[in-house]
Formats: C-alpha cells, sequence, structure tokens
C-alpha cells in the first residue's frame, strides 16, 4: 500500500501547508471546508474541470470542481488507487507548487454526498481494515475520527483523479473525437469490471 499523507498536507481555509493559517484535518472540519489538492492532481482536476473537449459549446468531463471531487473517490477505490499528496509539479514559470481550490461553500453544499461516499468506502475497505465490526464502526460508528481513515479516503480521491485523468484525457486526445474514444473506452472498461448498468447511450446523449 502507498505511502499516505499526513494531515498537514492538506491546506484548509488557508495557504499551502508551512504558511500562517493551516489547519489540521479532523472530525469536525473533514469535508465540511475549503480544500485544495496540490502538485499533479492540482494540473490534472484543472484539465478535467475546465478544459473544453468540443470548443463550439465549451463542454468539459466535470461540470465543477465539487463534481469531480464527489466522484474520484469512489473511483479510486473501484480502481484500487491511492496517491500520495504530490507537490513536484509547480505553476508555469514559478517555483510555487500548484494548487486547485474546492471552495467551502461547495465543500458545504456536498457535504452529506462526500460523507456518504466515505462511509461506503470505509464499510466495504477490506484492505484497509479486515474485520468487519471495525470496518462498521468506521463506516457508520465513529465518522472520521481516525486519521488513517481521512487519510485513506483523501489518497482515493487523489488515485481517482489520477485515474479520471489518464483514461479521459489521455492518448495524446486532442480533439472531441479523441475525447469521446476515451469515454466510450472508459465506460466499456468500467462495465466490464464492475456491472453492466451503464447505459453508454444515455450517456452519450446527455455529453451532446
Amino acid at each position: 500500500m502507498e505511502e499516505q499523507q499526513n494531515s498537514e498536507d492538506i491546506s484548509v481555509g488557508g495557504d499551502e501547508a508551512g504558511s500562517t493559517h493551516v489547519k489540521k484535518l479532523n472530525e469536525e472540519n473533514f469535508l465540511n471546508d475549503q480544500y485544495r489538492l496540490h502538485g499533479r492532481h492540482a494540473y490534472e482536476a484543472r484539465r478535467l474541470v475546465q478544459e473544453s473537449i468540443d470548443l463550439p459549446n465549451d463542454t468539459t468531463f466535470f461540470p465543477s470542481n465539487i463534481v469531480l471531487a464527489k466522484n474520484a473517490p469512489l473511483v479510486g477505490f473501484l480502481y484500487h488507487r491511492l496517491a500520495d499528496v504530490d507537490r513536484t509539479m509547480k505553476k508555469p514559470n514559478t517555483d510555487t507548487v500548484d494548487e486547485f481550490s474546492i471552495m467551502d461553500k461547495q465543500m458545504i453544499d456536498a457535504h452529506q454526498e462526500l460523507m456518504y461516499n466515505f462511509r461506503i468506502i470505509m464499510l466495504l475497505d477490506k484492505e484497509h481494515e479486515p474485520d468487519d465490526t471495525e470496518r462498521i464502526n468506521k463506516g457508520l460508528r465513529h465518522f472520521a475520527e481516525e486519521k488513517a481513515d481521512r487519510d485513506r479516503f483523501e489518497a482515493y480521491l487523489r488515485g481517482g483523479i489520477d485515474v479520471l485523468y489518464e483514461k479521459l484525457m489521455g492518448n495524446d486526445a486532442k480533439e472531441l473525437d479523441d475525447y469521446m474514444s476515451n469515454l466510450f473506452d472508459f465506460v466499456e472498461n468500467f462495465k466490464e469490471k464492475f456491472n453492466d448498468t451503464v447505459d453508454i447511450d444515455k450517456l452519450m446523449e446527455k455529453l451532446r
């Protein structure tokens, strides 16, 4: 299992770690305050949310930062991808680590969904906690009380962003046809891996 981050690695309500205003994540403000991605994951998230794949219609893969944040942990869990905080990728022409923020209002508005996703992962992640009773405790009785559980969820969030970026923006995609081919392959792969309930026709219709 990959090494997981320390709580200090996420900036909440302030500047990057090491600045004057950084709070440690805990069960009170976990998933309920401004959230920042750093380095590679900031770059990938920005492209997934902001880069147009269809210039005339200005279509993006994800309509907002928070929609990406809600989906990424589940993708990371399903694909068994954990990722550490990355601080190697800098903002263009600077020595400052790239950042991508999800505003506190977005996090607060989506808090119930984010908590639901956290609980689902805690209940199902046998690698993280083999004991059935302890998984129930983590998912239902002691929400986000353990730092290791919070770190695990965030590692899946970053890993999910890696998966989505690789699957949707990869293969040197530059034109709409390239992105649609990536999307089709991703959905088909997802169906083969997990279930056969994804309706590719409905998904494609929504993107038109």
